[in-house]
């Protein structure tokens, strides 16, 4: 038999040997339905409720190829069957090609048998849980001989802090504080991350790339649901396999996504002080070969705020300013992902994400001037209303084909990315003399900003498994990204009564962003170390023409020629041993890139206000920076111990460097400038403990030191520092289903060239409730002390600036969220159930 088929295509002789295939497979088939049928315990008799009993889900699904264990033929129509002691739960028979597929499975553990004419009955052990509800079972060899393949069951369940070669995984979903909430407080909970004044990650205090299932995103945390978000996978130190532009490390955000056949979906609504509200719907069915999720997010708050800037201008006298703003936001998010399974191994997936959103600010500054005797010269007051509106699409056709071989797998996908920012703003300025009269009429600015941009991108990775121990990684990108970008600034005329161009502060310009970057890394094991050796090569092009000053362009291109080769090509180095079960030891380190953007190199005007200006340098030359890392993981019996030292240095840093306008000291310049070098070393630790069944802490703490060698314009503004990081997570679960977290973070003075940053910290409560399993119910009390706020405190021979702002003020949410779906494999259409001794639903 197996000698007619080879291969995946069959040979036709002629057709009597077509007709006799027909019949043997016709007859083949009859034989196993009566053998079925005569097995099946009750057969013939109508299912029964079973009295109540709880029922598991029949969402268990296997599938694989039969092939000759000598000749690698496949072979067709061969009987397979899942047993349970002796009652059959599922058969069929093999393709043409060799592939059999068996959906519908329930829970438990099985005998998988294979039998076919001249062939030795194949059995092995097949166990379904939770955790492994799809399975393949590669490809199976069929021998003259009895063969009995090991099995494999997965009962333990995943450590809430899983440490891999490259990263650390964080499991959100105890994470009641962040409920109904964004990414961004997520993060305020994820050890070694913190979130600056502007809502970015920092990842150990240096500012992290964010992806999202990961791939790079134009998202911002502020625009990520968090209660769509299954888990943060850290990588502190990228290999090779990662963009050498990502620093500061990477946060992989991984959200949730539709394993389970059937459908499934949630519903959530939240409210709160400071106009806080909140809603999401989501909405995953899953039956092959097509697969569907439909989600859509809306959250709006309103924002009090304050903040001041103290400044003593050596020697000429001070400047003071205060701020009192309202921030109005609405942000909506709409994501829709549509599957198909081509066969048991490849798959098509189209999806469409949108973000839209209305960020808007109403900001009235007060601010006086006094002499070095502190006697009031002016005073006065600035009102700005910023209104912006941005939109986001991003269309992605992803492919991802598996292999018979466990984690070989090849995926390839296509972005294009779109975004639209509108931001018109207007400010009104009011100046008097120290006596409180005007000194001339209100200064009208209006300000119309509008920024388009694409991103398109092509990446395919392909993994290939040589054994147990070694695989090679291999994969290409590129990452190319146009935008055009314009600021309109006029100045009202009284005199002639209409608004004039600024021609200092309006610029209209173009960016091409160009990035072609390939990469291999080889993993292996030796004496029970494992290995893993990366080189990445990324070409770069960047070109920035401000089309309103003589057409100025500013550009960078590496490599540009053979001697700064090593300028492109990028190796990364990881090592893991296992010391035993429970304690495992890293070392890694890598070389990345920091290339200036745009608005680093651009030398003009682009943010002012009375007396500071943002002004770029078109002299500036990329950083590189060279990282290590030395990890330490010990699995404790009711916990997790995790302790790190890095060491990072960066060569030419790009620094930001503040000075006073020679024509007018008053007003404070600040641009970007290459410092000389910066050196970092520090301690990363984390500490995660279930002190009994229903408290759990953890704790992590980050020390640094840190040392900035730069000079500019014959200055010298290094600086060194200790600083450190702070956080502690307690989670306490009640009886009748309630849980209570409170968390506490805290940063101390972080060293910065010409200063330091002021410390920061603060406490979130939350307590939460499930209601019949199909209903939660939080209350969360954000910023409980209301002390969250950052500032910078810098000093120079020629002046003093001590800052201080809040992005955020205390508010108050209660979020009610309902689950609801059915775990079924025949969504799409009525189908008879059968009973079997563990059921066939599960509804909830």
């Amino acid at each position: 038999m197996a000698d007619i088929f080879s291969g995946q295509k069959v040979s036709l002789f002629n057709s009597a040997v077509m007709i006799k295939k027909i019949l043997l497979f016709s007859f083949l088939q009859l034989l196993f339905c009566f053998t079925i049928m005569a097995q099946q315990p009750g057969a013939g008799q109508m299912p029964q409720s079973g009295g109540g009993k709880f029922k598991m889900p029949s969402i268990g699904h296997i599938y694989g190829k039969i092939v000759d264990a000598k000749t690698k033929e496949v072979v067709p129509f061969a009987s397979v069957a899942l047993f349970k002691k002796d009652s059959v739960i599922a058969g069929s028979f093999t393709k043409i090609n060799g592939d059999f597929s068996m959906e519908n499975l329930p829970y438990g553990k099985f005998s998988f048998r294979v039998t076919f004419i001249g062939y030795k009955t194949l059995q092995q052990v097949v166990t379904i849980t939770p955790q492994n509800e799809e399975q393949d079972l590669g490809d199976i060899k069929l021998e003259t001989e009895e063969t009995m393949l090991k099995a494999v069951e997965i009962t333990e369940e995943k450590s809430a802090v899983e440490m891999n070669i490259d990263r650390k995984v964080f499991n959100v979903d105890k994470n009641i504080v962040s409920k109904g909430g964004t990414a961004a407080d997520v993060m305020s909970n994820i050890p070694s991350v913190t979130v600056d004044e502007n809502g970015n990650a920092q990842l150990r205090q240096n500012a992290a790339t964010i992806y999202v299932d990961g791939r790079p995103t134009t998202l911002t945390l502020d625009q990520i649901p968090a209660d769509q978000i299954d888990r943060v996978e850290v990588i502190t130190n990228p290999s090779a396999k990662y963009e050498a532009s990502a620093t500061g490390g990477i946060i992989n955000i991984v959200m949730k996504s539709n394993s389970k056949p059937g459908y499934n979906g949630m519903v959530t609504g939240g409210a709160g002080t400071n106009n806080h509200y909140n809603g999401l719907v989501t909405l995953n069915i899953k039956q092959k070969p097509i697969g569907l999720s439909v989600t859509y997010n809306f959250n709006t708050f309103q924002n009090p705020v304050t903040g001041y800037n103290y400044r003593t201008d050596i020697p000429s006298g001070y400047f003071n300013s205060s701020d009192n703003i309202n921030f109005h936001h609405t942000f909506q998010s709409g994501a829709a992902s549509f599957d198909y399974y081509i066969n048991n191994r490849n798959t098509l997936t189209l999806s469409e994400n949108m973000a839209i959103g209305d960020f808007n600010s109403y900001d009235t500054q007060s601010y006086n001037s006094a002499d070095v005797g502190n006697v009031n010269l002016m005073n006065g007051s600035r009102i700005t209303n910023s209104l912006t509106h941005f939109e986001n699409y991003t269309t992605k056709l992803s492919y991802r084909k598996t292999f018979p071989e466990k984690g070989k797998e090849l995926t390839a996908d296509m972005n294009y990315n779109t975004t639209t920012a509108k931001n018109p703003s207007d400010y009104t300025t009011y100046v008097n003399d120290a006596n409180g009269n005007p000194l001339s009429q209100p200064a009208i600015q209006n300000n119309n900003a509008v920024s388009q941009s694409q991103m398109y991108t092509f990446q395919a990775d392909y993994v290939n498994p040589i054994n147990d121990s070694t695989k090679i990684e291999t994969g290409v990108r590129s990452s190319y990204k146009p935008s055009n970008q314009y600021l309109d600034v006029t100045n009202y005329d009284y005199s002639s009564d209409v608004y004039t161009s600024n021609q200092a502060l309006t610029s209209y310009y173009k960016i091409q962003d160009l990035v072609n970057a390939a990469y291999v890394n080889y993993t292996t094991r030796y004496k029970k170390i494992d290995y893993s050796l990366g080189l990445r090569f990324e070409d770069s092009y960047y070109k920035g023409i401000l089309t309103n000053k003589n057409d100025s362009s500013f550009q960078y291109s590496y490599p540009n020629k053979l001697n700064n080769i090593m300028n492109a090509l990028f190796p990364s180095l990881f090592i893991s041993k296992k010391l035993n079960q429970n304690q495992e030891i890293q070392f890694n380190a890598s070389r990345k890139i920091n290339r200036p953007n745009f608005r680093q190199l651009m030398p003009f005007i682009q943010a002012s206000d009375a007396k500071d200006y943002t002004i770029g340098n078109p002299s500036l030359t990329p950083e590189f920076i060279n990282m290590a890392e030395l990890n330490f993981n010990q699995n404790l019996s009711r916990g997790n111990l995790l302790f790190g030292l890095f060491y990072r240095n960066n060569q030419n840093p790009l620094t930001q460097y503040t000075s006073p306008l020679p024509s007018d000291p008053s007003i404070l310049v600040t641009t970007t400038i290459n410092a000389k070098q910066s050196n970092s070393v520090g301690m990363d630790n984390t500490f995660k403990y279930t002190w009994f069944r229903s408290f759990e802490t953890t704790l992590n703490m980050n020390l640094f030191y840190t040392v900035i060698d730069a000079t500019y314009n014959n200055a010298n503004i290094g600086n060194q520092g200790f600083n450190y990081t702070g956080k502690l997570n307690l989670l306490y679960r009640m009886p009748k289903s309630f849980s209570m977290q409170l968390s506490g973070n805290y940063e101390s003075r972080k060293t910065i060239p010409q200063g330091y940053n002021k410390e920061v910290y603060f406490a979130d409560f939350a307590l939460n409730k499930d209601v019949h399993k199909f209903i939660t119910i939080t209350l969360s009390v954000r910023d409980i002390f209301n002390t969250k706020g950052r500032g910078s405190y810098l000093t120079t021979d020629e002046y003093i600036q001590d800052t201080w702002n809040r992005r955020e003020s205390r508010f108050v949410k209660l979020i009610v969220s309902m689950r609801f779906g059915k775990a079924d494999a025949s969504v799409f259409k009525r189908k008879k159930q059968q009973q079997s001794d563990t059921g066939d639903n599960l509804d909830f």
